[in-house]
């Protein structure tokens, strides 16, 4: 279910293999913080070819994530992905931005089921079929 949609100025992640990686570090990010299955991370990359970026601004992350993630979460989710964009790209930290949207799980479809609520006992035994699939 998160979905991190990344729009970057023309040429700042330039190759494929570059955004394949940087799809990676959201990934891994994401699942670092959450404990989400990885095949649930979707990511899109965008080059801001009309301008929508704000002033000084060279690449925007928004992700929308499960509603019932903690404060320190959202902040692990935020500098993680400023970093790995940092890291993959010539931006430095100031000129990239991270926001996060919070989901209602009940609004929230993967494989045709409703998500439950991070944190709950349905998560675990929900998350253990795709666990098992990814460690394939």
């Amino acid at each position: 279910m998160p979905f991190y949609s990344v729009l970057a100025e023309p040429g700042l992640i330039p190759s494929t293999d570059n955004r394949q990686a940087l799809a990676g570090d959201v990934v891994d990010v994401h699942c670092a913080v959450t404990g989400a299955p990885r095949s649930f991370v979707h990511v899109l990359f965008a080059e801001d070819e009309r301008g929508r970026l704000e002033p000084g601004q060279r690449c925007s992350i928004r992700g929308s994530i499960r509603s019932g993630r903690t404060a320190e979460q959202k902040e692990a989710i935020v500098s993680g992905l400023r970093r790995a964009v940092t890291m993959r790209s010539s931006a430095d930290e100031s000129t990239v931005t991270v926001t996060t949207s919070d989901i209602d799980a009940s609004y929230t479809m993967e494989g045709g089921a409703l998500l439950p609520e991070p944190g709950s006992v349905e998560e675990e035994a929900w998350k253990e079929p795709a666990d098992q699939a990814t460690a394939s």
